[in-house]
């Protein structure tokens, strides 16, 4: 869906060039997610929940971290995705031969490196951009 070049600007400005899920400074390959989703029918170019495409519902967010919450309700990224990230980190392998496991591995890292999340450290639930809120 489209977004012109000025809300792009004011959304990356939103939490001063930081990435609104881990607050780490925006990548140059940043994107903006909808925290409440927009699903994408691809097979038939039709879109649900079209009117969460707005710009108060849009965040700027790392690239990788967008493509992991992926179409998600925030709760669901929070609790399931990121909540036992660090129980599946002790289960990666310690050193992947084939491809598709290396390239695994390093997502999964980058993402807790993202969060601060460690095999002995969970996510701490809370994301950068609910620690602004008053």
């Amino acid at each position: 869906m489209y977004i012109s070049k000025k809300n792009r600007e004011i959304i990356k400005q939103k939490f001063g060039g930081k990435c609104a899920y881990t607050g780490t400074d925006l990548l140059p390959d940043w994107q903006v997610d909808h925290v409440n989703p927009v699903i994408r029918n691809w097979w038939t170019n039709t879109v649900m929940m079209e009117n969460n495409h707005n710009i108060e519902n849009m965040v700027p967010c790392q690239k990788i971290v967008n493509h992991y919450k992926g179409s998600l309700p925030l709760d669901t990224f929070r609790t399931w995705f990121l909540g036992g990230l660090h129980e599946r980190l002790k289960k990666l392998p310690k050193n992947p031969k084939v491809e598709k496991s290396i390239k695994k591995k390093a997502y999964l890292l980058e993402v807790a490196r993202l969060f601060d999340i460690q095999p002995d450290k969970p996510f701490s639930g809370v994301f950068y951009f609910e620690t602004l809120r008053p």
